[in-house]
């Protein structure tokens, strides 16, 4: 382990490795002004050593040059982890509601951004976890959420007994089972709570957040969550929220690729896929998603994801895999999922999820932002296929 200096906004609290949680430390009074200073006894972290020898490490923590944000008396400190394109607007909602949010992300503009506006940006997860009462998390996949909670430089080993966690992640079920199952050996309570819909959505607090929790964990939490969404579901415990997310995603998935190939098929018919859309829309094919993607796929591509395509491909992926792991087989997802990889593999990654239907259209040599010519469905003299 390497020591090292470093500074943190706002923290009166100071960083122990893990091999040394039961070092004596020391700290100096603190003002706005005045950097907190506290003093490791290296002695007692076994086979360390501070460095030059030194039997005591100093580690300076800077006050914030701005002063956090005036928070209503009661309510808890917020740590936000992972300020990506659904964490930034649900951390910016909850400044707005009046928390304390500490916030913490690999990329500093990220923290800076949100500083700006009143939160209270740290270096590190752990430094978060130190002051939380409850610890939030919007990450991409199993490997983050191990690596923040439950990796060798884990958040839970810093939060207090007593704290609340609350993940807002797309992963397996049993990441999130494995993390609540560890910190309830520390006294510490999760939420499973995924969420739907998008960036808009997470500014206006009209998200659905799915929630897998204890009953009383969750009537803790849910006037902080009612804060984020307009539709709270509790569906079961820690890991159920997961399970239904992938669910939802395994049928919106599913399902632009079923639009493209619907959509393509309609295009080399020489159908007005316009006069398609409003046909299906004004019957028994109407739902959220025709209506709000064929009005994209009809226009040339955007690159503004609020969804990114490798983002469903990896929650495809989740949702084989778990049909797998239960004996369960989801023959058409595995299908779906092929045509994200395909999609991936041709550089559309970063584009909308919709983005696949057109992978379809190219298979089929349809072109969806175009009108293609009508076609004289009657060339063959009317014999058909015999069919």
């Amino acid at each position: 382990m390497v020591w090292q200096r470093f500074s943190s906004a706002g923290s009166r609290s100071c960083f122990r490795p893990r091999s040394c949680r039961g070092a004596r430390r020391s700290c100096s009074p603190a003002s706005l002004t005045t950097p907190v200073q506290c003093m490791i006894d290296v002695a007692e972290c076994p086979g360390r050593d501070a460095p030059g020898g030194a039997p005591h490490l100093i580690v300076t923590m800077a006050r914030s040059r701005q002063p956090a944000r005036s928070r209503s008396v009661g309510k808890p400190r917020i740590g936000f982890i992972g300020l990506g394109t659904m964490g930034r607007p649900m951390a910016l909602r909850l400044l707005e509601a009046g928390y304390e949010v500490m916030v913490s992300d690999r990329r500093p503009e990220a923290t800076r951004a949100l500083e700006a506006v009143g939160a209270i940006a740290m270096p590190t997860p752990l430094l978060v976890a130190d002051r939380a009462d409850v610890l939030m998390s919007c990450l991409p996949t199993d490997n983050e959420l191990f690596e923040v909670y439950i990796g060798p430089e884990g958040a839970l080993e810093h939060l207090r007994p007593g704290a609340i966690v609350i993940d807002f992640s797309t992963a397996t079920p049993m990441m999130i089972q494995r993390i609540a199952a560890d910190a309830a050996l520390r006294q510490i309570q999760v939420v499973d709570a995924p969420v739907c819909g998008g960036p808009v959505e997470a500014q206006q607090g009209r998200l659905t957040l799915i929630v897998g929790a204890e009953p009383a964990v969750f009537e803790q939490v849910l006037s902080i969550l009612q804060v984020l969404g307009q539709e709270i579901h509790l569906v079961g415990g820690p890991g159920m929220g997961k399970v239904i997310k992938l669910v939802h995603n395994l049928i919106a998935g599913s399902a632009l690729v079923l639009i493209g190939e619907a959509l393509t098929l309609a295009a080399n018919a020489g159908a007005d896929l316009h006069k398609v859309f409003e046909v299906v829309r004004s019957s028994s094919g109407d739902w959220q998603l025709w209506n709000e993607v064929v009005p994209e796929l009809l226009r040339p591509p955007t690159p503004v994801a609020n969804f990114r395509l490798d983002l469903m491909k990896k929650d495809l992926e989740l949702a084989v895999r778990l049909g797998a792991d239960l004996g369960s087989p989801v023959p058409l997802t595995a299908l779906s999922h092929q045509f994200y990889v395909a999609a991936s593999a041709q550089g559309m990654g970063q584009a909308p999820a919709h983005e696949v239907a057109r992978i379809i259209a190219r298979l089929g040599n349809a072109h969806l932002e175009r009108a293609a010519p009508l076609l004289d469905l009657a060339a063959d003299g009317g014999q058909g296929d015999g069919a």
